[in-house]
């Protein structure tokens, strides 16, 4: 029997993900719960591998106990994920099908309920919710999928595979591919395309063995069906790769009607770093597809500055770290940017010893930048610089600030 014939045999991922909600109620939960997780920036990446992560599991361990895929933010804030949206209405996917820290912090209410969670698409527990679970001894990580640095933390799970890719999504898929003997459900592949072409540029960028390796499966998996590429990439005007790249990058970079603290949670993550003499320090960082020209022409400054505080307030930090990621209009050059917003002096510096992203003061548009940044800075410390190592992205960032603050060069 030929991959093509088998297809057609799967439950599809909308009515497993209803079969899982329905079947997951606080009054009749098990006392261990599996979760299968993505990272608290929540992007089409994190959402794709933990859905995926969940079906391919269930696929080959149809009798075992399913895990059930968290998407790592609050359900309200899933509308300001417009890639995401569009990718999982292609499956008829709606965000009443999917589990979010809502469900999950309802689950943990009562106090003996345990998890049994697998990481995918980050390496170490993120957000509020989870680190407390795993202070209180009631998550056990298992499994753990990513390609983000290794942070050298449970070393027991398994799989536990760490490496360098474009797409985590890609390395979920692989593993999936090689444990089902390459019988993988059609509809997976328009799902996984989505993050694979947003996180190579289309595979033009940062596209690793394990993209091409996933790529050519994917490829195999669609000739050994009749069903035509125009009906399999079902978005709305996606008629060929290219085009169902386009019209997803163009969900995912609309922030229309966004105020600017939406756009500091539409790609968020945050950490806690503690410096050699026992300070914690809180930071989080927002990853940002518009430069500071953009964002200060679009939004005054007082509610820039008034969004930041509000991050600083609502989530406990010292500091807000935003990177910019855009091109430049006039010459079509990529361009970075590193700004940081903080309330605590000690952190004036933290620039100064970010020597691996080449910071400048080259900033595009500086003089429209500079007057809301002197604005700005009147409420609490705020730095904007040009980001000369245009390859370093929020994965590289993160380790550099978090060396600057555990090596204490700042507190």
């Amino acid at each position: 029997m030929t991959n093509g014939d088998t297809h057609q045999n799967y439950m599809s991922l909308k009515s497993f993900l209803q079969r899982l909600r329905s079947a997951v109620k606080p009054c009749n939960v098990s006392n261990v719960i599996r979760l299968v997780t993505g990272n608290q920036s929540a992007d089409m990446d994190s959402v794709v591998s933990a859905i995926s992560y969940s079906f391919l599991h269930s696929q080959k361990f149809p009798n075992e106990q399913p895990f059930l895929p968290m998407v790592n933010i609050a359900r309200e804030e899933m509308k300001l994920r417009r890639d995401i949206m569009l990718l999982l209405k292609s499956h008829s996917i709606t965000e009443d099908d999917l589990f979010f820290l809502d469900d999950v912090s309802k689950l943990a209410e009562s106090g003996s309920t345990k998890f049994e969670v697998v990481l995918v698409d980050h390496c170490n527990i993120q957000g509020e919710l989870l680190h407390a679970l795993h202070e209180q001894n009631r998550i056990q990580v298992t499994g753990i999928i990513d390609h983000h640095a290794d942070e050298e933390v449970f070393k027991d799970a398994n799989p536990r595979l760490i490496q360098p890719n474009g797409s985590c999504t890609c390395l979920v898929f692989n593993y999936w591919y090689e444990q089902l003997g390459g019988q993988v459900p059609l509809e997976c592949v328009s799902l996984l395309l989505g993050p694979l072409l947003i996180d190579t540029s289309n595979m033009t960028q940062k596209v690793e063995q394990g993209d091409v390796e996933a790529f050519s499966r994917y490829e195999k998996l669609l000739q050994s069906t009749s069903v035509p590429l125009e009906t399999t990439l079902a978005v709305a005007d996606a008629n060929s790769l290219t085009s169902f790249y386009s019209v997803l990058k163009g969900a995912k970079k609309d922030l229309e009607g966004f105020s600017f603290y939406d756009i500091l949670r539409k790609d968020y993550k945050q950490f806690v770093f503690t410096s050699v003499s026992g300070v914690r320090v809180a930071i989080g960082f927002s990853s940002i597809g518009k430069g500071m020209s953009w964002l200060t022409k679009k939004y005054p400054a007082q509610e820039i500055s008034s969004s930041l505080d509000q991050m600083l307030a609502n989530f406990h930090l010292d500091a807000m770290v935003m990177t910019t990621s855009f091109t430049k209009k006039e010459t079509n050059e990529h361009l970075r940017e590193f700004s940081y917003y903080s309330s605590k002096p000690e952190l004036k510096d933290l620039a100064k010893y970010a020597t691996g992203l080449d910071l400048n003061q080259n900033i595009y548009n500086s003089e429209i930048v500079s007057v809301a940044a002197e604005e700005i800075n009147k409420n609490n410390l705020f730095q904007v610089f040009n980001q000369g190592n245009v390859n370093a992205t929020r994965k590289q960032v993160v380790p550099i600030v978090k060396s600057i603050i555990e090596e204490g060069k700042l507190i």
